[in-house]
């Protein structure tokens, strides 16, 4: 059995002739990516069940691949068209799945043909220094991460907690980034091991700073010097490495964004008993994601919202509680932080142990000898326009240049941090290019509503008062059945049609087909990107050949014919039948070509719609030596498409009075409308539909 041909890890050169077209247009998905990576392409890799090919186009831009399918603050759902639809494609639960099950050997290493240019240092392993060496190493450089951890990872592995990143899955990441030819040195430490001057005279040629913001920010409160008042992000690291802590009976987080919530809910898991979180925001100021507080919330953390801490109280030497003021604003008018208070409402809560999650801070270390010059904020001066700092040939690139972020956004500049670099040590001019192709616009209301909906996919988690006694991974990931189901829903947006007008008679049959209503017809048909569906309905019925897809081409299908074909016995009483099949129902294994199931003599091949199947397409398999031909449809309105099978049984018909008119007899092509009704509904009619060929 065959199936329609694999698509590449280049992402959409497999998918047609027309993919270049898909440059001219981004999907929003991928327009709001910080790496830009192309969801669109690896969703629909995803919902072929082409696994391997799926992780190697999100690890073509994002190396970090396992770990933003867990922790990835996903703006590509922010933006998917789908929210104007139903709900938005569950993406990072998506990256997430196929990922995970790929694993580092499932991902393909694509190393420099020649690893020979200079050697480059990068200071801090964590996702900006390795994004960025692994850029380096893909252009034949030869850089070594210096980390002064015992692990790889930077804050996924020194702070984010287990029950979020399993430390395994973020293995898989570092595993293969590795793997390109980067050498990693753990425990040295850069201006205490090693010195930035030192690297650049043992004959390193640049020098990449990504060391982040890894300190916890100080509080000048009175009290804030107690032993048992503990910085976050000092705490998370603690916990990340299994150090024995006594977090107390009682827990005063203050702080309310993500690492607030990331260490009250750490402390509830470390034996903290009563855990609360104090903040100056009320719950729609509140900076941690949604989703962070209500999971925070659900596990029993409890909120102090809209006070401030003035003072940590003490009684024999040991923390009681804190002094809070109660807060009248946390923003001014221009939405610039400016926190006020009223000292005369003060509340004292109890607590016994207080972490502070008030921000992060460089360490600034690493810089002890080399010139390199910090400003007022404590954090590393460069030129965002060229990485450069202060020092000849030294870059920086993530957070210690930048605010906190994700793993995503150091990763993305990591990898203009090593364009920097590359330019630099080439001798050009150092100019990073951001310019970015426009993304397409939203959907109208009216073509919304006609767009079949389906619910988006709900992510099965742990019960709240299972997840807050362990450091089990909360949320589970996807089978298999539900990751094909959820990448099916995607909408393949700006992958649809696109007419050449010097082609296009403006006949008005892809104004007639179209189940949207989209084309406009005047002199010539044109075919909105912002609307297209990518269905393919107008590209099967044009009779001028004047449409392609910008995602596909027709031409595809016909060379996975000849070649389903090819591989099909020859010779006197040989059946050679080619079944087109809609695949928007089917299993991974049938997109794979690999059912144990197959009937004899019959090649399979699956489109995402039968909307695409033309006539042109089902004659091309009889002058490839087919004896037949099944339609294998679904049954009305199980398309994902509307009207889809309503305009397979019209060219079926066509074909079959086209053959009987040549001679060839009337019924080549059967039609049957179970590809929506389970494998062993189709096999059976696949099965009865090639033996009624064969008695014609």
């Amino acid at each position: 059995m065959m199936h329609d041909g694999e698509l590449t890890s280049g992402g959409l050169a497999a998918m047609g002739g027309a993919a270049g077209l898909m440059q001219r247009q981004w999907a929003p998905c991928r327009y709001h990516c910080p790496v830009h990576a192309d969801v669109r392409a690896y969703i629909e890799l995803i919902a072929r069940g082409q696994y391997r090919s799926a992780v190697d186009v999100i690890r073509a831009n994002l190396p970090f691949a396992c770990v933003c399918g867990r922790i990835c603050h996903h703006p590509c759902e922010a933006n998917c068209r789908r929210n104007d639809v139903d709900e938005p494609v569950a993406i990072r639960e998506l990256k997430r799945f196929v990922a995970e099950l790929q694993g580092a050997a499932g991902s393909t290493v694509r190393k420099a043909p020649v690893q020979d240019k200079a050697r480059v240092a990068v200071v801090g392993a964590g996702p900006a220094g390795l994004a960025a060496a692994l850029d380096l190493a893909r252009m034949g450089y030869r850089p070594v991460a210096f980390e002064k951890f015992p692990v790889a990872g930077g804050i996924p592995a020194t702070a984010v907690p287990k029950y979020r990143l399993p430390r395994d899955v973020l293995r898989h990441d570092v595993e293969w980034i590795l793997s390109h030819g980067i050498e990693l040195r753990t425990g040295v430490e850069i201006g205490a091991d090693q010195t930035i001057d030192g690297l650049l005279a043992e004959g390193f040629a640049a020098v990449i700073v990504a060391t982040g913001l890894p300190k916890s920010r100080a509080l000048n409160v009175p009290g804030m010097d107690h032993r048992r008042v503990l910085g976050a992000m000092e705490f998370l690291t603690a916990a990340a490495m299994d150090r024995p802590m006594d977090v107390g009976r009682d827990v005063l987080v203050i702080g309310g964004g993500n690492v607030a919530m990331d260490a009250a809910r750490t402390a509830l898991r470390l034996g903290g008993g009563r855990v609360r979180a104090m903040c100056l925001e009320n719950e729609q100021e509140m900076p941690a994601w949604a989703w962070e507080r209500r999971e925070a919330e659900e596990e029993g953390v409890g909120f102090i919202r809209r006070r401030g801490p003035a003072e940590v109280l003490l009684r024999g030497g040991e923390i009681v509680g804190v002094k809070a003021r109660k807060v009248t604003r946390v923003f001014d008018e221009a939405g610039r932080f400016a926190p006020l208070y009223d000292d005369a409402d003060v509340i004292e809560p109890d607590c016994d142990t207080v972490v502070l999650a008030i921000g992060q801070q460089a360490d600034m270390g690493f810089a002890r000898g080399s010139g390199l010059a910090a400003d007022d904020r404590g954090r590393l001066v460069y030129d965002p326009a060229t990485h450069e700092t202060s020092v000849p040939g030294v870059f920086a690139c993530g957070e210690i240049v930048t605010a906190p972020g994700s793993v995503v956004e150091a990763c993305a500049h990591g990898q203009r941090a090593a364009a920097a670099v590359d330019m630099y040590l080439r001798g050009v001019p150092v100019r990073i290019d951001d310019e970015l192709p426009p993304a397409i616009g939203t959907i109208s209301q009216e073509v919304g509503g006609k767009v079949t909906k389906v619910a988006r996919a709900v992510i099965a988690a742990r019960p709240a008062a299972e997840r807050a006694g362990c450091f089990a991974e909360i949320d589970l990931t996807m089978s298999e059945a539900e990751a094909l189901r959820e990448s099916r829903r995607c909408m393949s947006c700006g992958g649809g049609a696109e007419v050449i007008v010097d082609k296009c008679a403006a006949c008005l049959t892809c104004l007639r087909v179209c189940p949207f209503g989209i084309p406009v017809v005047t002199d010539v048909a044109r075919i909105s990107s912002d609307l297209c569906q990518a269905c393919g309905m107008c590209i099967a019925d044009c009779p001028a050949h004047a449409i392609v897809a910008r995602s596909w081409s027709a031409e595809d299908l016909k060379a996975a014919t000849d070649a389903a074909l090819g591989r099909l016995p020859a010779g006197e009483g040989a059946r050679r039948v080619v079944a087109f099949v809609c695949g928007h129902h089917a299993p991974a294994n049938a997109w794979r070509g690999s059912l144990d199931d197959a009937v004899g003599g019959v090649a399979e091949l699956y489109l995402p719609s039968m909307a695409r199947l033309s006539t042109e397409q089902v004659l091309h398999a009889f002058e490839a030596g087919a004896d037949g031909v099944v339609v294998v449809a679904c049954r009305l309105g199980a398309d994902r498409y509307p009207h889809a099978t309503e305009r397979v049984r019209k060219r079926v018909t066509a074909v079959n009075e086209m053959l009987a008119e040549a001679g060839l007899g009337p019924d080549r092509v059967q039609l049957t409308e179970t590809a929506s009704q389970g494998r062993a509904a189709m096999r059976e009619a696949i099965a009865a539909a090639a033996d009624r060929i064969a008695a014609l």
